[in-house]
């Protein structure tokens, strides 16, 4: 009876080591299967956010595009050859940008439109924004339409600004548009 017991004792301790491996088997393979749903739920939370980035970078190249494209701000036929390639008319935008609720209620998601005076150089105390007090518009450097917040994506182009100086005499320059979207949580 003596080795009857001590063969059942061998034959539970086997069973239970055979009981603990399996179950130490069965813990790396869900360890295993964790570490995998964690890196797959990282990338794709990467792709998600590049698919944001994506879209947001879209909808400013698309207000952009809507802003260049406003006849409210677009030369007059009385400037000539100069009205046909993205032409804005200073005035027009100098009026403008004391509306800034239109762009508001217009450019949904933007976070701010400027135009800045590039070539030829607005000179040195050519500093500060445009308006109608500060000899327009020789000493001014930028134009503010609209202005909220801080811009996660920002796109910009240039483009041709006139002034009228005459009834059939107008001035060009280099400028460049910036239009920033605001960041939507992402």
């Amino acid at each position: 009876m003596y080795p009857d017991i001590l063969m059942r004792k061998r034959n539970t301790r086997r069973g239970q080591v055979k009981m603990i491996e399996t179950i130490l088997v069965l813990l790396a393979l869900v360890f295993f299967f964790g570490i995998l749903v964690v890196f797959y739920s990282r990338f794709q939370l990467f792709e998600i956010q590049k698919l944001a980035r994506d879209v947001e970078e879209e909808r400013a190249a698309s207000l952009l595009g809507k802003i260049i494209g406003m006849p409210e701000l677009s030369c007059s036929v009385s400037f000539g050859s100069a009205s046909e390639a993205n032409c804005i008319d200073t005035y027009k935008l100098l009026a403008l940008s004391k509306q800034r609720l239109k762009f508001e209620e217009e450019f949904e998601g933007l976070s701010e439109a400027r135009i800045e005076r590039i070539y030829p150089s607005p000179g040195p105390g050519a500093q500060g924004e445009c308006t109608f007090g500060n000899n327009y518009p020789d000493n001014c450097a930028y134009w503010t339409m609209y202005k909220k917040g801080d811009s996660r994506i920002s796109f910009d182009t240039f483009v041709t600004l006139c002034t009228q100086k005459g009834s059939a005499q107008y001035e060009c320059e280099i400028g460049k548009i910036v239009v920033g979207v605001q960041d939507r949580g992402g």
